[in-house]
């Protein structure tokens, strides 16, 4: 069976030359091979191709029969890696912590060890006639996040 750790090893250096990181990796009991990529700017097919290609030129199916996947992450899925939120700053995100609080709002910090989420809210104060909308600013470490995912709207 052929290893995670053979196949990190593997694409490690193109990866990195390339601007790309991985983001998840897996090798089932069966041999099914999937393997995660991303980068600041996106993923296109061809940079997908490549690493299938690198991979493949690496590993013969002859010696050893494995199903591959180079693909990147989809858009509902989570965000898992600091860089992954770093990439997402700006946009429109769903922080789920560990303590079952679901915030909706801006990511506007990923650093190496938190981020920070803005949201914003209507509500009437005393004395006004018109709503006002309150900003609001939540920091979670990483270790206070279940699941965090970026928010598509059309």
């Amino acid at each position: 069976m052929i290893s995670a750790d053979r196949i990190r090893k593997c694409i490690g250096e193109e990866l990195e030359r390339n601007g790309l990181f991985l983001i998840d990796l897996t090798v089932s009991s069966s041999n099914k091979i999937k393997v995660v990529i991303d980068s600041m700017k996106g993923i296109t097919i061809d940079e997908c191709a490549q690493i299938s290609r690198m991979i493949e030129n690496k590993f013969n199916r002859d010696e050893e029969d494995y199903d591959l996947e180079v693909t990147s992450p989809g858009l509902d899925s989570p965000l898992v890696l600091p860089v992954q939120y770093l990439k997402n700053t700006g946009r429109q995100v769903e922080v789920l912590t560990t303590d079952n609080q679901r915030i909706r709002g801006t990511l506007r910090y990923a650093g190496e060890e938190k981020i920070e989420v803005e949201t914003e809210t209507k509500k009437k104060i005393k004395g006004k006639k018109k709503k006002e909308i309150i900003v609001s600013r939540f920091s979670f470490s990483f270790d206070e996040i279940r699941s965090a995912k970026v928010l598509v709207t059309f």
